[in-house]
Formats: C-alpha cells, sequence, structure tokens
C-alpha cells in the first residue's frame, strides 16, 4: 500500500477533534520546526489533556511526529489535509491508480462523485538532497525540517497559477480545476514521455508543435518554463503535452532569454539525438520569440 493510499484510508478514522489539531498544527508550520505542547494546546482551543490524546492519536496515524522539543506535521499529514478539502468540494471521492512517482511529485488519480477521473499531483521536494535544490529553486533558501512542507506548497501554487494562466490562451497544459496545500487536482492527460517513446511516426510534427507551445506560452502568457525536457513533455498520438511548470520565470526575468534557449536547446537536443530530426537553435529561437514567420525541420 501505498502512502497515499494509507493516508486516504485513514481518512474516516480521523475525527473532529483530530482535525483541529491538525490544522493546528498546518498553521504553525510557519512559525516553528517542532511545535511545543503548550502553543498547540492556546491556538486549537482545547485542554491539555485532549490535545495529548489527539496527538497520540495522529501520531500513530504516522501522520505527525513527536519530537523532544514538540510536534511537526510530516508529508502525510498535509496529504490528508489536502484529500479531505478535495473531498469536501465534491472533487474526489476514491483515489485510483498512481500515475507517476517522481523525485519532486507523486502523481495519483481521482474520482469525483460522477465517476469523472482527474490527476491530483502531490508534491515531495525534499526527496532529492537540499543543496541541489536549493541551487535550482529560488523558494528553498532557508529551509529545513518541516518546513519542505512550506516549499512544497509554493511548488504546488506556482504550478497552479502557471496552468490557470497557459490553459485558457491554448498551450497545451492540463487544465487546473483546483489546488488545496501542496496538490494540484488536474484534467488528467493521458501519453507517454517523450523520454519512453522509441518510434514517433510524426517527429517533425511532434517538434513542431513543442515549439509552438514554447512561443505561444511566452509570446502570449509571458511565461517560460526555465526547465523544459524530454522528461516533462507527454506525447498522446497526436499532440504534446508540456508538463511540470512550478519552475518558470516572468518574461521579465533577468535571465529570461539564457532560460528560454536552453529549453529551446534541450528539446532539439533530444530530437536530434533520438529522431534525427534537426533544427537549429538560432532559428528556432527567433521562431519563438516571434522574429521569423517559419520554422525549418529537416
Amino acid at each position: 500500500m501505498s502512502s497515499l493510499e494509507r493516508v486516504a484510508k485513514s481518512l474516516v478514522e480521523i475525527e473532529a477533534k483530530d482535525w483541529i489539531v491538525l490544522h493546528t498544527l498546518e498553521r504553525l508550520i510557519f512559525s516553528y520546526e517542532a511545535i511545543p505542547l503548550a502553543r498547540i494546546v492556546r491556538v486549537s482551543g482545547l485542554d491539555r489533556d485532549e490535545v495529548g490524546f489527539r496527538l497520540d492519536r495522529l501520531n500513530r496515524m504516522r501522520l505527525i511526529v513527536g519530537k523532544e522539543k514538540g510536534y511537526s506535521l510530516v508529508s502525510a499529514g498535509l496529504d490528508a489535509i489536502a484529500l479531505n478539502a478535495f473531498v469536501k468540494r465534491n472533487l474526489a471521492s476514491a483515489l485510483g491508480k498512481a500515475i507517476g512517482m517522481g523525485k519532486e511529485s507523486d502523481v495519483i488519480v481521482s474520482i469525483d462523485d460522477l465517476g469523472e477521473e482527474y490527476a491530483i499531483k502531490f508534491y515531495r521536494i525534499g526527496r532529492i538532497s537540499f543543496r541541489a535544490v536549493r541551487k535550482k529553486r529560488g523558494y528553498t533558501s532557508t529551509l529545513a525540517g518541516h518546513r519542505w512542507l512550506i516549499t512544497n506548497m509554493k511548488a504546488a501554487k506556482k504550478e497552479y497559477d502557471a496552468l490557470k494562466r497557459l490553459h485558457p490562451i491554448g498551450v497545451s497544459v492540463p487544465e487546473a480545476i483546483a489546488r488545496e496545500r501542496h496538490a494540484v487536482l488536474m484534467r488528467k492527460v493521458e501519453g507517454p514521455m517523450l523520454s519512453d517513446i522509441k518510434v514517433l511516426d510524426s517527429p517533425k510534427e511532434a517538434l513542431h508543435d513543442i515549439m509552438d507551445n514554447i512561443k505561444r506560452a511566452y509570446m502570449i502568457g509571458g511565461i517560460v518554463n526555465s526547465d523544459l525536457s524530454e522528461y516533462n513533455v507527454l506525447y498522446d498520438g497526436e499532440k504534446v503535452w508540456i508538463i511540470d511548470w512550478p519552475q518558470y520565470v516572468e518574461k521579465d526575468h533577468p535571465n529570461v532569454s539564457v532560460l528560454l534557449d536552453r529549453d529551446i536547446f534541450n528539446i532539439l537536443k533530444f530530437f536530434k539525438k533520438k529522431f534525427k530530426v534537426d533544427c537549429k537553435l538560432e532559428l528556432a529561437s527567433f521562431y519563438v520569440r516571434g522574429w521569423r514567420e517559419k520554422l525549418e525541420i529537416f
């Protein structure tokens, strides 16, 4: 049983006063590494014995951990809070199969009361080393302990904002429906990652499709993915889908030109190596910026 499946099953066991304590811990993670018992009692409004009883229950359910200096919410606890919020909004009534478990996120199918399937992406930044992430992402500069949860919430918010911005203007990204804490619920898109595809029927058309999406995101949406590669592009047999946007930068970012060209270069390099399709970086760069009307792919 995966961690998310275990958390989903635990929702029926969590009682009203357990939720009060869980939400109290969530509120206090912005101020404490380990939250003192006295502070939990004060903020929750419950008496000390009741809080102690609830903390023991939550600890046994592995939603929190007790430390020498206090208590901390863990990823499973934040998962429970996010899932419960989706349930209350009638956006999730059951979880399906896992779509992907990566270094920085878990993606799992969710099903609403009408049988509609969605995908929920739970951020898991912190699985890789703090040093590597700190170099790459600007919102991780001073984090330690359970403050990784704050990082994950910020990442989810940033991706949600990007998807809400890009989908209406025709960029081929999943449609974001809702966000709760460190989780984004979106329309499910199908298709393997480009990195996993061995044979592509129309590689030139697929490459052109990607460049058109980069162009639309940049020219109309005013943003650059800044971490684009064959690992965050899906292909459903007809069109591409660009996923993973929490690291995007605005068009007025001081390094936007370098980051845009790096995105383009990563994709061109992959297509040339794997599918023997060639396109000059300079020409692709001019096309994406709107300085050239046509894109020649050989």
